[in-house]
């Protein structure tokens, strides 16, 4: 059933046309209101205001944006309303543990006692602006539309905030470890990069891959030390222990050398914007499930790959 068909049942009085569009959308809408308000019984009653008002004002819904956005962004102004009269009422009932959904997300899996404690200091000591993008999009996994309606601020603006707060807290969380800290996703590509890549045509894990990802120059990548086209990268496989170094290249690239690695291929598709420090876990397709650290970005192709590509040049135009 479409948007409009569901709503066109619900405002004919198909009230079972109502429970589904809560089953369809509660767990989005309870993700949202808990990255905002950081307590679960605060969350759903938000959520049940939150139906309510969107019930009474479904008839204004104009299918200008999809029916889930126009939903997040009625429970993130619910949350957020709360969460003002709930942090001065009571300050000291909130606990660590709280703060974000019992669902792990990509960051939130990699933090465990001492470290999750940390991170949530550190999170706590950002601009109001930036915690709420970090917590949708990082703790929760909304998508770039889906924060940006909750918020009620252009895109760009998400990506630049996120940007900002996933540098301000990978700097803040390095002060005082022993290791750098590691922010699960992959979130910096640049702009030529992401255009080639789509050009691919791309398998999901990259596609989601690339919605997470804040696009930045050159200069910023760089600066981030985010694995980017043509750089080498060393990283150890935590899960084996091995390390490696790798050179990540486009598909028609990685017979230059034997350090090649194709974007499409599961290590380039899992490596790609990362940054120095940083790990994810990746399902491959042998069916193990392995945590990647990247110890080191090199931002040069590798000679024996610049020197065949050229060989390769060469040999086309003769």
């Amino acid at each position: 059933m479409t948007d409009s068909e569901l709503v066109a049942s619900i405002l004919a009085g198909d009230m079972r046309a109502f429970e589904t569009l809560t089953t369809l959308h509660q767990r989005t809408l309870l993700r949202t209101a808990r990255a905002i308000l950081r307590n679960d019984a605060e969350a759903e009653d938000a959520v049940q205001e939150a139906l309510f008002q969107a019930y009474r004002a479904l008839g204004n819904f104009r299918g200008e944006s999809k029916l889930s956005t126009w939903l997040v962004r009625i429970t993130a102004n619910e949350a957020l309303m709360r969460r003002r009269g709930f942090k001065a009422a009571t300050p000291a009932e909130v606990e660590p543990d709280d703060l974000a959904s019992r669902e792990p997300g990509p960051e939130s899996a990699a933090f465990s006692g001492d470290m999750r404690k940390r991170l949530e200091e550190e999170l706590e000591a950002l601009p109001k602006a930036y915690q709420a993008v970090f917590r949708l999009r990082a703790l929760e996994e909304l998508s770039v539309d889906e924060t940006a309606a909750a918020l009620g601020i252009p895109e760009a603006t998400v990506r630049t905030r996120y940007f900002r707060a996933r540098n301000l807290l990978r700097k803040s969380m390095a002060r005082g470890w022993d290791k750098p800290s590691s922010l699960e996703s992959p979130l910096l590509i640049i702009k030529k990069d992401l255009e080639r890549l789509r050009l691919l045509r791309p398998h999901a894990a990259l596609l989601r891959e690339m919605d997470r990802a804040a696009i930045v120059s050159l200069e910023e990548a760089t600066r981030a030390d985010a694995v980017t086209m043509n750089s080498q990268v060393r990283y150890t496989d935590e899960t084996t222990g091995a390390q490696r170094h790798v050179n990540i290249v486009y598909p028609q690239e990685a017979g230059g050398c034997a350090c090649c690695i194709s974007i499409l291929a599961p290590v380039g598709t899992a490596l790609i914007g990362l940054s120095t420090g940083q790990a994810i876990e990746w399902d491959f397709p042998d069916g193990t499930h392995r945590r990647l650290i990247v110890n080191q970005v090199i931002h040069r192709d590798c000679p024996l790959n610049k020197a065949s590509s050229a060989q390769a040049a060469a040999a086309r135009r003769t």
